[in-house]
């Protein structure tokens, strides 16, 4: 048990939802049976994602909140691709199968050194219409939702759980709550060159309006752009941020370089009060890029084989 802590469970308009808390005030909310989507997230009384009611994000799930993105982030060209001599037409060709489906909820609880936390799972074998007619194995993906110390972290495991081997990519799409004066940082050297929107092959120094480096202000700035050479501080994290500059706050994006070498930052049109910052393991199209021998940092995993990947999100004062 944990006074500090704590998991609330109730169903709402008809859908189950689990509340992670802290006595802070912090509140995570998550629907397993709308994708397992964290749809909405608050610390220190900021709240860090778009603020839609729960029947606009109920109807649009893959739309608001944080859709987890798998066994693909973003599009694979014509929904195509071949990989170990065979031919797969994926079914969605954006952002994987598992955003707008129903996870089993394997384990909730609250403990004062965990802090509260919520498990599920996708099981591809559910769904045999995609696997293997789709992708070349099943899988199961497993992603705890953790609150403590007012950050959301998202523990994530992949595993291929048929016999042969596959391709993987993971990702989040984060709808960051717009702030009326802000700016958005993403450490990243370069980014990929795009011929209607999906990558050519080419990497490009960023420059001018690319250039997110030091912060750039979020007023008229347009982008749907993957970066890469995202580079770590000194302790070997990666950190992007939307800074809010009128409340003096910035929500912060942090992982491991390694695991998420780019980043997609995307401004929706108006009316949406939204700004992505997304890390993913790979780029978009990464299955045909890598099978044309461009280095796409697709993960291969074996019969049997799983991988791991891990962010956090939280709130942080810029005032000293």
């Amino acid at each position: 048990m944990s006074q500090n802590h704590s998991v609330n469970r109730e169903t709402r308009e008809g859908v189950e939802v689990f509340a992670l808390r802290e006595a802070d005030g912090a509140v995570a909310e998550v629907a397993p049976l709308l994708g397992n989507n964290c749809f909405a997230f608050s610390a220190g009384g900021v709240p860090v994602l778009e603020e839609v009611s729960f029947a606009t994000f109920s109807a649009r799930p893959t739309s608001y909140g944080i859709p987890v993105l798998f066994p693909f982030p973003n599009r694979v060209r014509e929904g195509r691709f071949t990989f170990g001599g065979e031919r797969y037409e994926v079914d969605p060709p954006r952002h994987g199968f598992v955003r707008d489906k129903p996870w089993r909820v394997e384990e909730a609880g609250a403990t004062e050194e965990a802090g509260a936390w919520l498990t599920s799972s996708f099981d591809a074998a559910d769904y045999p219409e995609q696997t293997p007619a789709r992708f070349p194995s099943s899988f199961r993906l497993e992603v705890t939702y953790r609150l403590r110390g007012g950050r959301l972290s998202m523990e994530t495991e992949a595993r291929n759980t048929g016999a042969r081997a596959m391709p993987v990519g993971c990702g989040i799409h984060p709808y960051f709550r717009l702030p009326a004066r802000g700016e958005v940082l993403v450490p990243a050297r370069r980014r990929w060159e795009l011929a209607e929107s999906l990558p050519t092959g080419r990497l490009l120094d960023v420059e001018g309006a690319y250039d997110l480096r030091g912060g750039r202000s979020l007023e008229g700035l347009s982008l749907d752009d993957i970066y890469t050479g995202v580079e770590p501080d000194e302790d070997g994290r990666a950190r992007c941020a939307v800074s809010d500059l009128e409340r003096g706050t910035r929500t912060v994006v942090e992982f491991d370089a390694g695991e998420f070498p780019h980043v997609v930052v995307y401004t929706p049109p108006a009316p949406r009060r939204a700004v992505c910052v997304e890390p993913n393991t790979c780029p978009t199209d990464a299955f045909n890029l890598q099978a044309r021998g461009v280095e796409s940092n697709v993960v291969m995993l074996g019969a049997g084989e799983s991988a791991t990947f891990d962010i956090d999100i939280y709130v942080e004062s810029l005032r000293p």
